[in-house]
């Protein structure tokens, strides 16, 4: 009887199999990764609106007086010149209820 070579004898179809300190430091590296990203979107989103909670002003009245503007920012390390309105990036979001005169 001929016997069949396995896969697992045969070296053209070996996968590399990862240790478990391979699998731990890339899951450390990921994490520290996710941690980095989350510190830039945090300072981009900190540097306008409310700055305890990192997000857009909201204002709801019936009067608006906004300004627009240019204003010099920095989210990538290089600085450059946005619109903003207020002075915030993102602008405030604008809330009324229909029938209102704004």
């Amino acid at each position: 009887m001929k016997r069949l070579p396995s896969l697992r004898s045969s070296p053209a179809l070996a996968l590399p199999i990862a240790s478990r300190r391979r699998f731990v430091q890339g899951l450390a590296a990921g994490g520290v990764l996710l941690g980095a990203a989350a510190s830039l979107a945090d300072r981009a989103w900190s540097r306008s609106g409310d700055a305890a909670t990192g997000s857009a002003l909201v204002l709801r009245r019936t009067e608006f007086d906004l300004v627009i503007a240019e204003s010099p920012v920095n989210f990538t390390g290089t600085a450059r010149v946005a619109t903003t309105i207020n002075g915030s990036i993102p602008a405030p979001t604008l809330y009324w209820r229909e029938g209102d005169t704004v």
